[in-house]
């Protein structure tokens, strides 16, 4: 698996590296990279993650204005997420027999039930979730979330979701590069520590229930707060 980070860092890197000195170029990459992982099944495709973290770490070298490349990546996120919903609202349940979306119905039904569970608030949770960030707005379309709720929690979302991408890369840089190693284990070290605060945020009640016999008196206060809910299931 690390030598498939290490190789998808390595081209992501050199690409970067080479649009870096086109500012504008850089710009439409990053808005562009920002809509493709929103839209509707497609943006499981896009490797925003990587991407941005990398960008991350090239505005902490001082090649790229952090500003205006965090701003492509909130506006791309928000136009991804509305189209996302917008094929969602118009297609509804004939989505499930439309390319690509057939191929992927059991990922729609799972989206539906996380959308179901939690509520509006799944659309903002759901931008942090790799595999289920590419369904959640096209669900909120499908199932008819108010589309001007839908928007508020889409754009102050969106600004999340840039910073907890762009402001890693750029922390981690600094770190890596003052301990002598490459820009390029900022992927590595990233998407980990990503990836962890995602499960965490995502899954804290579940673990805290699985703790719960350890705590004594704050577990047992614990399982009566969650231990019957839908959660522990």
């Amino acid at each position: 698996m690390f030598d498939i980070f290490h190789q998808v860092s390595v081209y992501l890197e050199e690409f970067l590296n080479a649009i870096s000195g086109n500012f504008w170029l850089t710009f439409w990459f990053i808005f562009a990279v920002a809509i493709g992982e929103a839209v509707f099944i497609l943006g499981l495709f896009v490797p925003s993650t990587p991407v941005l973290l990398l960008a991350g770490g090239i505005i902490a070298e001082g090649r790229l204005p952090f500003w205006e490349v965090y701003l492509a990546a909130v506006a791309g996120a928000i136009i991804g997420d509305a189209l996302s919903y917008t094929i969602g609202h118009f297609l509804k349940d004939t989505i499930r027999d439309i390319w690509p979306f057939r191929h992927h119905r059991a990922m729609i039904a799972r989206g539906e039930a996380f959308f179901a569970r939690h509520g509006g608030k799944a659309v903002f949770i759901g931008r942090f979730i790799p595999g289920v960030k590419a369904v959640i707005p096209g669900v909120a379309g499908i199932m008819g979330m108010n589309y001007a709720f839908f928007t508020l929690i889409n754009v102050t979302s969106a600004f999340a979701w840039a910073a907890a991408h762009i402001l890693p890369g750029m922390l981690l840089t600094a770190w890596l590069k003052s301990i002598g190693l490459s820009l390029e284990l900022v992927i590595v070290v990233g998407t980990l520590i990503l990836a962890g605060l995602f499960v965490l945020l995502h899954s804290y009640q579940r673990i805290l229930l699985f703790v719960a016999p350890a705590l004594g008196g704050l577990g047992r206060a614990i399982q009566a707060r969650w231990g019957n809910s839908d959660i522990a299931h």
